[in-house]
């Protein structure tokens, strides 16, 4: 059963305990990995016994709690399984055609242009590559970036954290959203000063919200917030009833609500400085073959498409 000679660990028991480890009992990993909880329970037994320590607190009515140990011999686990892997997809790939699984994080508010292409692009151009892509916020997706739980990210480079590199893809100005039917939907550019009194409809998903703050008090304006929300098309549509105006960072190709409303989008007096998106990755990984086909791609969307006016933030 062993794959080495003597007391060594193989990748099918480094398998179980990572599957252990991800599901917090025996019977939800048998489950998740299609063997029975016996075998997962027999494979951390047996690493236990190699390792000489405890990896897991086995609590009856609570499941496994991962010791100290446990945790460390995760990470060091999942990095020997992807090279394992990596191993498997490069012995006998004599034509360099990048294949196998990458990783795409992108900031939520950029996805829904960017991810279609992406993936209609992929498809085409490198059809031997899985991807697979990721949404959410630039905090929450950073951490799997420096985890090496996503190859790549997309988002602006605003609240990025130490530790990853990024290319500049494109530049954002950021824009006043209002109604069709307001006071100043027919002033371009409309001055920043004449919204001081106008409650604010904030898209806060980290860190677009926080940024937008920053822009408006920068000008001097201390916004009266009246309804945050993560939901891009939330603010779209609360806007579109007339509640208040909002702050994107790029014009969208269409020009009314989820609810048919019309929306104007405006340049600001003075203009607010621009925001740059990038595609970044953690600064001390190596990419694979795939991953740098898939982060060309990217980059060619970013001189041809991605730029026009149809991303938000």
């Amino acid at each position: 059963m062993a794959m080495f000679s003597g007391d060594q660990p193989t990748l099918r028991q480094l398998e179980l305990f990572i599957a252990a480890a991800r599901h917090g009992s025996f019977a939800a990993a048998a489950a998740a990995v299609f063997v029975t909880p016996n075998a997962v329970s027999s494979a951390v037994t047996e690493l236990e016994t190699t390792f000489k320590t405890q990896l897991f607190i086995r609590r009856r009515a609570k499941g496994l709690t991962t010791t100290a140990a446990g945790q460390d011999l995760v990470v060091r686990a999942e990095q020997l399984l992807d090279q394992a892997r990596e191993l498997t997809l490069h012995i006998g790939n004599v034509d360099d055609v990048p294949r196998g699984p990458v990783k795409v994080g992108c900031y939520t508010t950029l996805a829904a242009t960017v991810v279609p292409e992406l993936w209609a692009q992929v498809a085409k151009h490198l059809p031997q590559v899985q991807l697979d892509l990721e949404e959410g916020p630039v905090e929450e997706l950073s951490q799997k970036l420096l985890d090496g739980r996503v190859d790549m990210m997309i988002s602006y480079q605003v609240g990025l954290p130490v530790g990853v590199v990024s290319r500049e893809l494109f530049q954002t100005s950021p824009q006043i959203i209002l109604p069709v039917h307001h006071r100043l939907a027919h002033d371009s550019p409309v001055a920043l000063k004449a919204l001081e009194d106008e409650p604010l409809i904030l898209l806060d998903l980290p860190p677009a919200g926080d940024n937008t703050l920053r822009l408006l008090h920068e000008q001097g304006l201390d916004p009266e917030v009246i309804h945050r929300s993560s939901s891009y098309e939330t603010v779209r549509s609360m806007v579109a009833r007339g509640f208040g105006y909002s702050l994107f960072f790029q014009q969208t190709m269409t020009e009314t609500s989820y609810e048919g409303l019309r929306l104007v989008h405006l340049k600001t007096d003075p203009p607010l400085p621009a925001e740059p998106v990038v595609l970044s990755r953690h600064e001390e990984a190596r990419p694979t073959r795939r991953a740098e086909a898939v982060a060309e791609i990217i980059t060619n969307m970013a001189d041809t498409s991605i730029h026009r006016p149809t991303l938000e933030s």
